[in-house]
């Protein structure tokens, strides 16, 4: 069963999807499927180059395994990168133990390497800022030093969103990508804001401004007869599917169960913020934008909603 994405899921989630899932059956979204024009394979799929992506692409690269990832945008990295908010996020006490995972530790050290210091800018939001592009190349620089390392293989995808999943029975036999490209004239990739142009991203005809390429994600080896079920949970499809999208498109898709909130603290999670865990605490909207101090106060008009949100919003700045 092709199941499909013909608009984006709103919702903020963040969960693995693997073909070890059950997934509920429901009808077909859409029958817009165009057949594939390239068919790769491989161990792990990630789909979203964010950080929580690069980290189980990299995990999976210094295991052996051939690894796919996908990112909406051509640069890996979200926050660090592509969002434009490229300082560090951590807590005293995880620094004060370092405790981190291997691949966060190596990325503050290559961050440390490469400027010579690990806060060029002397920012004061964190004590690790840096410049997105450079959140970019150090993170690509690590996944391939891990596929190298651990002997596997790394297949990068950018500007590369899923549009459907094969779904078979309860588990993920493939998935159907686009990627696309500018055509010839076109204003270079990201120039647009990403309103403009997300639509046309998830539909497989070309467009003046954009190339289509339709790829279908495949597991690396062949199934093997014995199904997974509930009871068993056995890996049998030698593939993991992975949802790293900002936005949880794959879950949108499969139309599975998710699990939002903050986890409770556990040895899993040692520094989480809630001893019982938090199903209403998410994490926030942040939107980034450049202010200039000008000789002349300006003056402006406060929004009627201002009031409302205000309480729940927060703000910082830095020269």
């Amino acid at each position: 069963m092709k199941r499909s994405l013909p608009f984006l899921h709103q919702s903020r989630i963040a969960l693995g999807l693997s073909t070890l899932l059950f997934l509920p059956s429901r009808p077909v979204m859409a029958n817009s499927y165009r057949i594939p024009q390239e068919e790769i394979r491989c161990d792990v799929l990630v789909v979203g180059g964010g950080l929580a992506g690069v980290a189980t692409a990299y995990e999976g690269l210094l295991a052996g395994k051939s690894v796919c990832l996908t990112e909406i945008t051509d640069w890996v990295g979200g926050q660090i990168s592509s969002q434009g908010t490229s300082a560090l996020d951590e807590r005293d006490s995880q620094r004060s133990l370092l405790l981190y995972s291997r691949g966060y530790l190596e990325l503050r050290e290559r961050i440390e390497e490469h400027y010579d210091r690990l806060n060029p800018g002397d920012c004061w939001v964190s004590e690790a800022c840096f410049f997105p592009y450079d959140g970019h190349e150090i993170l690509l620089e690590m996944l391939e030093d891990a596929a190298e390392r651990g002997e596997g293989e790394l297949n990068w995808f950018p500007s590369t969103v899923v549009k459907e999943l094969d779904v078979s029975g309860s588990l993920i036999q493939g998935a159907i990508a686009i990627q696309h490209t500018p055509t010839e004239g076109a204003p270079p990739l990201n120039i647009l804001p990403l309103s403009q142009t997300i639509e046309d991203w998830y539909r497989y005809e070309d467009s003046p401004e954009f190339n289509k390429r339709v790829i279908r994600f495949v597991a690396g080896s062949p199934p093997e007869t014995e199904t997974p079920t509930p009871t068993n949970p056995t890996r049998k499809l030698g593939w993991v599917v992975v949802d790293a999208t900002e936005t949880g498109e794959l879950m949108a898709i499969a139309d599975i169960p998710y699990r939002l909130g903050i986890d409770p603290r556990s040895h899993l999670e040692p520094t989480s913020s809630s001893e019982a865990g938090d199903p209403y605490c998410t994490q926030g909207f942040t939107y980034t934008f450049a202010m200039e101090m000008t000789e002349d106060p300006q003056v402006h008009e406060e929004p009627a909603f201002y009031d409302r949100y205000q309480p729940t919003t927060a703000m910082s700045y830095r020269d």
